[in-house]
This record gives structure tokens, sequence and C-alpha cells, in this order.
């Protein structure tokens, strides 16, 4: 992709920038979130390419398409409430679409080093995209103690290198850029080509972008002719100031009181399902507002005490033989059931302690576990 083939666009103000790196942050007039105004817009789906990268049609043009299998998410149902589970892409998040878009343009852009500033969620994600791709990745923090536990150790693990200011050659990119709505805003496509029918889509809202990617995912659709109308609504807790949604026109904010935020997180918790207060917040306002469905990030009770067992099954059959499917594992030693193994290897590549890649065999496209190197 070269210099001047695109233009972005403030979603808040409307004020345009053209030659900047698609990573760039905020808009300099008015700090608001920028889009990437496309040239065409086509709805056409490619089952041929991987993950998210079937509506390249809507996408920008970028060439490497690297993908470790996010999106199409399952839509399940529970308590009434349609549910767009996104922690069924390979870290559990939905950054897991950003990530995927960001490395692809790393890519073609021919960098081998790339930086992250901190974000919980996008940063694990897109350091295990990174990873993946060969490329070399480290984060940038302001102060190391508001890194999360399990992000810190998954760092260390990998090592990564924890920064505190972002000189050097190396780009850096934070969770707030115009790649990132490209990749969340896919969601929506999702939602369309399953021909969803809700008249809402609610989702979670600490910092907005998720709200506004889908709602720019809106306007790309319609800018094809097509008749979508769902509601965006970004649900969020009573009090907690969400910037990027300041001043925008197409997303309705609903905020919630903290003593009903944990309601619905431990109404959730109580039925076995693991989720954060935001994602069960979603969930809460979608119910209480009919015919929607909530986009979260909710898990299911852990595995039995023989996890740990299963584990080192999975870890001493791709030592022993190399990359496998999930299946292939379970048929080395079946020792447990198939699930078993299957939830085991899903739980494990959520947490990067196996890698991955999509090969093709024959007609369709599967996930090949592997050691990570």
């Amino acid at each position: 992709m070269s210099r001047g083939d695109y233009v972005l666009g403030c979603l808040m103000c409307g004020y345009r920038i053209r030659g900047q790196p698609l990573v760039y942050s905020l808009c300099p007039r008015c700090g608001g979130a920028l889009g990437i105004e496309l040239a065409d817009h086509v709805f056409k789906v490619n089952h041929e390419l991987p993950g998210l990268w079937r509506y390249s049609t809507l996408l920008p043009p970028i060439y490497s398409k690297y993908s470790l299998g996010e999106g199409m998410t399952p839509i399940n149902s529970f308590d009434g409430v349609l549910i767009k589970n996104e922690r069924f892409n390979p870290t559990g998040s939905y950054t897991d679409r950003a990530s995927a878009v960001i490395v692809s343009y790393v890519k073609d852009l021919g960098i081998h080093g790339i930086r992250s500033k901190y974000v919980k969620d996008f940063t694990k994600s897109f350091m295990h995209y990174s990873l993946n791709a060969g490329l070399k990745a480290d984060v940038v923090v302001d102060d190391i103690t508001s890194v999360e536990l399990d992000d810190i150790t998954y760092f260390a693990q990998k090592g990564i290198s924890l920064l505190r200011n972002v000189e050097g050659s190396s780009l850096c990119v934070g969770y707030v850029n115009p790649l990132t709505i490209e990749g969340l805003k896919t969601i929506v496509f999702e939602l369309h080509e399953k021909g969803l029918k809700a008249e809402t889509v609610v989702v979670p809202a600490e910092t907005g972008l998720l709200a506004l990617s889908l709602l720019k995912g809106l306007r790309d659709l319609r800018e094809c002719g097509l008749d979508v109308n769902y509601e965006i609504t970004a649900a969020t807790i009573k009090g907690l100031n969400v910037p990027l949604l300041s001043g925008v026109k197409g997303v309705r904010v609903v905020e919630v009181p903290e003593d009903e935020v944990y309601y619905a997180f431990k109404r959730l918790i109580d039925r076995g399902l693991r989720t954060k207060p935001l994602s069960a917040l979603s969930f809460y306002v979608a119910q209480n507002i009919g015919n929607s469905v909530a986009v979260i990030t909710m898990g299911y009770r852990s595995l039995s005490t023989n996890k740990s067992v299963i584990k080192k099954l999975i870890l001493d059959a791709l030592a022993k033989r190399g990359p496998m499917t999930a299946y292939e594992i379970w048929r080395s030693r079946q020792t447990y059931t198939l699930r078993a193994v299957y939830k085991a290897v899903k739980s494990m590549e959520a947490r990067g302690e196996i890698c991955f890649d999509i090969k093709s065999k024959g007609r369709r496209k599967v996930k090949l576990y592997r050691l990570c190197s």
C-alpha cells in the first residue's frame, strides 16, 4: 500500500487527513477516532480467504492478510438474549480482529520490529499475533504495576521486553487507531452475513472504540446499498467517561449503576459463565432492551482437575510428532475424551501456551497446532 491511496477521516468532526500511517492515533483537531475512508464499497464474502479477510472488499488494500483464525465467532442464546461470543477468538478477545489487520499492515511495510503501548487484552493479543508472524515485539508501559498479572507473566515467558518509552526504530502501535476500527467492524459484517434478526447490537464501552467500529461497519454496509438497520448501543458504568463517544451521532450510550453491574456479573458467574464485569453489563443491557444481541467475551467453567495432565499430554504429543490438528492430538493418545482434548487445546491456544498455523488440506483450511518457538 502506498501513501496517498487512502484518506483518514475523523468519526467525530469529519476532519480529513492524507498521507499518514494507518496506525495514526487521533484526530489532531478534536481528538476523535480516525477511520479509513475506502475508495469503493462492495460487500462480497470470499470464503477462500482466512479469518476476517473474507470481507477484504470492505477492508483496506492490505496484501499480507495474516490470520490466526479470528472471526466467525458463534451466536448463542442465553436467558433469551442473543450473544455474539468473542471468547472463541484465538486469544479469547475481540481485539484479535484488530491484531490480524495491524500485523498484516506491518508485514506489508516490511518492518520486523514492533512496539505496542500497553492496553489490557489488546496488547496481549497483539503480541501473540506479532510473535506468531515472526516479528520482534516489545511493550511500552507507563508503570509496570499497571500491567495485569496474567499479561506480565505471558510477556516474561515469551521474552518480551517492557519499555518505558517509545524511542527507537520500531513502529509503535496503540489500541486506538484506524486499523483497529477496520478489524473490529467485521463483527457487524458477520451479523449481516448470518442474517441476524435483532434491532440493537449492545457492546461494552470503556473507551468507546468498539461501538465506534461497529458504527463504521454499518456505514460501510449502507454505502454498499444494503439495508442494515441495527442500532448500536454502548453499555457502560454510570459516571465512567467514554471519551471517544462524546458528540458522536449514531451510538446510544446506556449508563448502569455499579451495584447493577455487580448483580449482572454475579448472575452470570453463578450460572458457570466466566466473563468480565463490562461484558456482563453488555448482556444485562441487551436483556433489558429486548430484541438485541450482546457482543461479549464469555468463557465457561474451567476443565476438571485433570487439565494439567491433559496439557502435558498435548505438549508431549506436539514435541514428539510436530504440528497436528486437535483431532490428531487426541488420536495420538486416546486417554481422554475428544471433547476434553479440544477444550484443553482451545484453552492453551488462548493463553499462548501453544501456537498454530492455518494450512490448506484439500478444499478446506485447518489449524495445525505446534510448540511456540
